[in-house]
């Protein structure tokens, strides 16, 4: 997969200059991303090629990795109910009512961004067991150098839209060492939305990497008629308020004007 990127960049066609895309998507030199994958037909379509190229911190795009990496260790299920532990991770004001629940179900849990959660579940892990993980997937630069429950959140660990794409296709081929339980597991985990038309598979990301600066994450693929489709979206906001409330709906926005959605 690594040869297809590099071919890919050097005779990439880029999009942005078309009016394919309205205003509420991304646009070409704007503060964002996109990258999509068309496994089907071979063919990519990039906005913003140097910022593609661009790692940042994965924020909880990571529990893409983390809940296989859970899943295959048998620390977490989807039969289970979980609750945040106070004690160690105390409530903070910004906090979805979500994560206080005493019941949390593994999908929820991802789906929700139950940082708290995935932090504890994460402690029981140790750094060799991890890197071993990230080593097999090749995931971004494979750093995990920062705190245990936080090298993901603006610390060590690092990658751009391009490699994420590049690790999705890695889990959907099933070359990342697992087994077949933790893959079939996760997939459903994974899965936001289907319809008679297509299936979204996606998570979302957000932290500060900067006074004013907040980068925000839209991730996974869509599988419709044409085939499967991988992309990945980031771009800035100042505010986590005002990151929270576009991120998705300009990822969307831009996925339906390439045909995608």
């Amino acid at each position: 997969m690594r040869s297809s990127l590099n071919l890919f960049f050097g005779s990439l066609l880029l999009t942005t200059t078309t009016p394919l895309l309205a205003q509420q998507g991304c646009q070409k030199d704007e503060r964002c991303t996109m990258v999509v994958y068309s496994e089907q037909s071979d063919t990519w379509k990039i906005i913003n090629k140097a910022r593609a190229q661009r790692a940042f911190s994965p924020f909880s795009t990571y529990k893409i990795p983390n809940t296989l990496i859970l899943l295959e260790q048998g620390k977490v299920d989807t039969k289970s109910t979980y609750q945040v532990d106070t004690a160690q991770y105390k409530p903070e004001k910004w906090w979805p009512k979500a994560w206080l629940s005493d019941d949390i179900r593994l999908k929820d849990a991802f789906q929700n961004s139950a940082l708290p959660l995935y932090q504890s579940w994460t402690n029981t892990l140790t750094k060799p067991q991890i890197q071993a993980h990230l080593d097999k997937f090749s995931y971004g630069n494979k750093d995990i150098s920062g705190p245990l429950d936080a090298f993901w959140l603006n610390s060590s660990l690092q990658l751009s839209a391009v490699e994420q794409i590049d690790f999705l296709r890695r889990l959907d081929h099933k070359s990342l060492g697992l087994s077949e339980k933790t893959y079939q597991t996760f997939k459903s985990i994974f899965l936001k939305e289907s319809t008679p038309d297509y299936k979204l598979y996606a998570k979302t990301g957000t932290g500060p990497i900067a006074r004013k600066t907040y980068v925000g994450w839209y991730v996974g693929k869509v599988e419709n008629a044409q085939g499967t489709h991988y992309f990945a979206f980031n771009m800035y906001a100042p505010t986590f308020r005002e990151m929270v409330k576009i991120r998705v709906k300009k990822a969307q926005a831009t996925l339906e004007q390439l045909d995608i959605l």
